[in-house]
């Protein structure tokens, strides 16, 4: 028989790629005391929605990634929506490709990241261009997509770690 704590740690244990993901953006918006960081900061929504929609996709459905780019909208400031439209765009490619992405090199996983965020960083500038109804300076969001390009491999590592602890049957 399952008891209460048991069913509590099963619900926190599929809960974590959500919560790990909203704590994730969190901390890309911290103020840190580096002039116009936060412009350039990794995309960290961006990055957790790729991996866990390759890696644990039941844990981290369409309404999750939703709910993320609505939470990262409300703390960057974005118009309400665009990062949600981003996201729910970005897990929906991945998960219709995700037979693609089993036993392949991280290399390969790398690649894909790279192709994908170029392509949902365009959507974001063009969005929020139209929504300003005026041309944006596109370097900030050139800057971030290199440097969220560039970190991936430290997250995926990181959200890896964290799959391997949380996730395993305890």
């Amino acid at each position: 028989m399952i008891t209460v704590l048991q069913r509590l740690d099963r619900m926190a244990r599929n809960l974590w790629p959500f919560v790990l993901s909203l704590l994730l953006v969190v901390a890309s918006v911290l103020p840190l005391q580096v002039p116009d960081f936060g412009r350039v900061a990794p995309n960290f929504a961006i990055m957790a929605t790729f991996y866990w929609a390759i890696y644990r996709p039941d844990l981290f459905p369409a309404p999750a990634a939703f709910v993320l780019g609505l939470w990262l909208d409300l703390l960057t400031g974005a118009p309400v929506g665009i990062n949600a439209l981003v996201l729910l765009l970005v897990h929906w490619a991945i998960t219709s490709q995700r037979r693609f992405f089993q036993g392949k090199s991280f290399g390969v996983v790398w690649w894909a990241f790279a192709l994908t965020i170029s392509g949902a960083m365009a959507l974001f500038w063009v969005l929020s261009a139209a929504y300003h109804l005026t041309l944006i300076d596109p370097s900030p969001v050139v800057f971030q997509l290199l440097l969220t390009i560039a970190v991936f491999p430290f997250l995926t590592w990181l959200l890896a770690r964290t799959q391997h602890v949380v996730m395993r049957q305890g």
